[in-house]
């Protein structure tokens, strides 16, 4: 029992890892900054800078987070 306990969380650990991999580390940094920026997620651009092996273009994905935040719905105030 143990054993399978250990092989789960060993596999849970490694779809985590797959989750933060080549898809959010360019190219198309337009696309991500946009995806980044309707979740109302905070740039993340610092982020992918430390996190990534290519160059991130900062440009880009400020232009996709802006575009991505003006989709976000706002709340009206009363």
């Amino acid at each position: 029992m143990i054993k399978v306990l250990a092989a789960a969380a060993c596999s849970a650990l490694m779809t985590g890892c797959a989750g933060i991999g080549a898809s959010d580390c360019g190219p198309d940094w337009y696309s991500i900054g946009q995806r980044d920026g309707r979740m109302g997620a905070d740039s993340q651009i610092d982020n992918y800078a430390s996190r990534c092996s290519v160059q991130v273009d900062r440009a880009r994905y400020t232009e996709g987070w802006q575009a991505g935040a003006a989709m976000r719905p706002r709340i009206a105030a009363m």
